[in-house]
């Protein structure tokens, strides 16, 4: 069975991206994995914690798995109203995000890791977007799908895919085929350029996609901007989207988004889920 990743801190950010993940989960019919990472300060600064840390740990620990659990029979009592039955465990583990969830995904089969965007308060925000930040950076190899803290309809009619017409991106669009066909949504695919567009590139490109990509859904649109910022979020407000998707590329399109100045901005800008792919994988949701 496909598996959802799914990070929790317990804030009301991460509650919205579980019920989400929960949406998600039952329409890819998946299995949902809720997990809570750990993160001991390496300066201990009360005095118990230093005399007696692994006690303290076994405290903090439990505190989680009750909190975690309580989440967890939420989402399952809310499915199970609708008529939905969709397994859901619990993980709680100690270590940095990024460091529990690579270690999840690569002794477990995880589709998909979901995290909340915000968490609740300024110092929440600021390590809720450092750790996506970091797990967009360091992960190995699996797409993460960044829910906002932000009122948006749980549905997937329309999907946009941000493509600089490489060629790579033609495998990434049929693994987002994969993710689209459960919900019957729309693919758009978003190319934002200057006022010179190469029609010879977009034919080609839109011809080998077509000829390799089965799935009779999927559209092309040109977005005539220099700043590429600018141009996904114009799309992102004015598109009719539900779910924005794009690559997460180390020195090339659209890497400016993902320096933590951009992300911030992407982030309070956007109010659907964004959906981000490492350059050289193929996931199969």
């Amino acid at each position: 069975m496909k598996t959802i990743l799914v990070t929790t801190d317990f804030s009301a950010p991460s509650q919205t991206a579980a019920h989400y993940a929960m949406y998600l989960a039952n329409a890819m019919k998946a299995h949902l994995i809720l997990c809570h990472a750990i993160q001991i300060p390496p300066m201990a600064t009360v005095a118990s914690q230093v005399s007696d840390p692994l006690n303290n740990y076994s405290v903090i620990h439990d505190e989680a798995v009750e909190q975690i659990e309580f989440q967890a029979l939420g989402l399952r009592e809310q499915k199970e109203d609708d008529g939905l039955i969709t397994p859901v465990d619990c993980l709680v583990a100690r270590g940095s995000v990024t460091d529990v969830v690579n270690d999840v995904v690569k002794n477990r089969e995880i589709s998909l890791v979901v995290m909340g965007m915000f968490g609740a308060g300024a110092i929440n925000r600021f390590i809720l977007g450092s750790n996506s930040q970091n797990l967009i950076d360091n992960r190995a190899g699996f797409p993460v799908l960044l829910v906002p803290f932000k009122k948006f309809p749980e549905s997937i009619h329309k999907i946009a895919f941000a493509s600089d017409l490489s060629d790579g991106d033609i495998e990434l669009i049929h693994s987002l085929v994969s993710f689209a066909r459960p919900f019957n949504a729309e693919i758009l695919i978003v190319h934002i350029s200057g006022a010179n567009v190469d029609q010879i590139q977009i034919g080609n490109f839109l011809n080998e996609v077509m000829g390799k990509v089965n799935y009779h859904k999927i559209y092309y649109r040109h977005v005539e901007d220099k700043d590429i910022n600018r141009g996904l979020s114009w799309i992102a407000k004015n598109g009719f989207i539900d779910v924005f998707a794009m690559v997460h590329r180390k020195k090339s399109f659209p890497d400016n988004l993902f320096s933590s100045s951009q992300t911030q901005k992407l982030s309070r800008s956007i109010d659907i889920p964004l959906l981000v792919f490492s350059e050289n994988e193929r996931p199969v949701f």
